[in-house]
């Protein structure tokens, strides 16, 4: 009777935690606000913008022969994030691979080989006459997971290179929402009282001081949400979510937002084992589509996919080994990246207003509350799962969309069914698997959808 009593005890507290962090959370919506924003000036760069870009990050450049470039392309990969040297160059440029490259042309990576915050630094010593220019160079690889005080010293080197290049991207990449507060070099508030909540209070400051100093067109963040424990009591691996992944993609949406500038979101693609667990997730087609769509919910322009090749954590994992040989998650990854190619078209045809979840009580990953979004587009949502839902408006005319996302563990294995109704819609169109249809109500004017574990779709709404 006591370890009755003892059961509904935690799961009554558990309840009433979860629900006081809900309520506390939703005051996170729309503050702090950076105070004095750097509103983006859009570059004309050599690559097009107006898609959804899909990257690979890390390259073996030694393997340059026609069929490891294949491989590139035929992943659907449009750009890889790279080490890269002239032949490396040559071999991408003939497939028409973009590179974003790593200490090519007398440029260093800064974050990783070269701190130089003095006036000698290469990225403010160049000049037009000796940058190192190439048809496959999207750009330059500035800096990885910057902390704040490095901001003013990455304002320069971006200026410098803007100003010295033609269409070109000097490429910062931003830490996540868990990184502690001495990497981000942000303290949270102190009145913070939970782990996650210190975690967002110290990422939005973080987030603030990089739009205030820092003017690049673009964020970029990596992002690595797949997660998995070993169950003490059976001895079993279990799958689960880190729990700012949703606040985290939030956050940095709507400061792309609110200064004029494109998310671009590095995914986990990479198996990595956590918190000293000797057993590592290796991502399947699912979680590698589930964080496409999710990221996409949130306005994503770019998707990088870590690791292609060269990179971290288990190497076995990677979508190309290091002898050159493709993995099974090299197929997923391509299937997935067939989807947002098709989707392309149709999604760049709106822009991110923001996103909201349904039922967030539900699973762990999504009880912090999002920034606050009117979309008066649906009129009524109904389901028992929990949902993402990215609101979007056409940058021309007064089409809406709106991406769905089965937002349940995807662990549970479980599908999401809603059913909804829009008002005054004339033409409903859904894209699954980037595949278009149409959408029709019932009797009562609903609109039905079932998703699979890890789906996402897209839906656009005429009036």
């Amino acid at each position: 009777m006591l370890e009755i009593i003892s059961v509904y005890y935690k799961k009554i507290t558990a309840f009433l935690v979860s629900m006081l962090m809900l309520f506390a959370t939703s005051l996170l919506g729309d503050i702090p606000r950076a105070k004095n924003p750097i509103v983006a000036e859009k570059t004309n760069y050599v690559f097009d913008t107006d898609r959804i870009l899909i990257g690979g990050y890390g390259c073996n450049i030694s393997q340059t022969d026609d069929e490891h470039m294949q491989y590139v392309v035929d992943a659907g990969i449009d750009f890889l994030v790279s080490a890269a040297n002239k032949e490396f160059l040559d071999a991408c440029a003939r497939f028409g691979i973009g590179v974003i490259a790593k200490n090519f042309g007398g440029l260093p990576t800064y974050g990783w080989t070269y701190i130089d915050r003095t006036d000698q630094c290469p990225w403010l010593t160049f000049t037009l006459e000796d940058f190192v220019d190439h048809p496959a160079l999207w750009g330059n690889d500035l800096m990885d997971e910057p902390a704040a005080d490095s901001f003013p010293y990455l304002a320069r080197m971006v200026d410098s290179y803007y100003s010295k290049t033609n269409g070109k991207i000097a490429y910062i990449n931003l830490y996540p929402s868990y990184a502690n507060e001495e990497q981000l070099g942000t303290k949270a508030d102190w009145f913070a009282f939970s782990k996650d909540y210190q975690r967002i209070s110290s990422y939005q400051k973080h987030v603030n001081a990089y739009i205030e100093t820092v003017g690049t067109d673009y964020i970029s963040v990596d992002i690595y949400p797949l997660k998995q424990r070993t169950d003490k009591a059976t001895g079993k691996p279990y799958k689960y979510c880190e729990p700012t992944w949703l606040k985290n993609l939030d956050i940095l949406a709507k400061a792309c937002r609110d200064t004029n500038r494109d998310l671009w979101v590095i995914t986990q693609v990479t198996g990595m084992p956590f918190e000293g667990d000797s057993v590592t997730r290796i991502a399947d087609e699912a979680d590698i589509r589930w964080q496409a769509y999710t990221a996409l919910s949130f306005g994503a322009k770019a998707i990088i996919h870590a690791c292609y090749q060269e990179g971290w954590w288990d190497e076995s994992s990677h979508l190309i080994t290091r002898d050159g040989q493709r993995n099974p998650v090299y197929f997923y990854v391509q299937a997935v990246n067939r989807e947002i190619k098709a989707l392309s078209d149709a999604y760049s045809d709106y822009k991110n207003i923001g996103a909201f979840v349904l039922n967030a009580y539900k699973e762990n990953h999504t009880r912090i509350a999002l920034s606050k979004v009117e979309f008066k587009a649906i009129s009524d949502l109904q389901s028992e799962d929990t949902l993402l839902v990215g609101c979007f408006e056409a940058k021309e005319g007064d089409s809406k969309a709106f991406t769905m996302v089965n937002m349940n563990e995807i662990s549970k294995n479980d599908r999401a069914d809603a059913k909804f109704k829009l008002n005054g819609a004339s033409s409903v169109t859904v894209y699954r698997a980037g595949v278009p249809s149409e959408l029709t109500p019932d009797a009562d004017g609903f609109y039905s959808l079932s998703l699979a574990p890890g789906e996402g779709v897209f839906v656009t709404v005429d009036y």
